[in-house]
């Protein structure tokens, strides 16, 4: 699967969390690349920053929506 594959996956997924669902979330996925370093394969590497985009645009609609 490529970046928009999992994009629209990881979309789907997160359309229910909280803001701060969001944020652990996203926590867990620079832990993992951070652990991982340069030596990550580039599949996954695709794969968590499609999480962590998706996660970023639900906060964005949850600012939004409190406004």
């Amino acid at each position: 699967m490529n970046f928009n594959d999992w994009y629209n996956v990881f979309t789907n997924k997160v359309k229910g969390y909280s803001y701060n669902t969001c944020m652990r979330a996203m926590q867990d996925c620079y832990d993992t690349l951070k652990i991982q370093g340069d030596g990550i394969n580039p599949d996954y590497s695709n794969k968590l920053w499609a999480e962590i985009d998706a996660l970023r645009n639900r906060q964005m609609t949850i600012t939004r929506s409190r406004s």
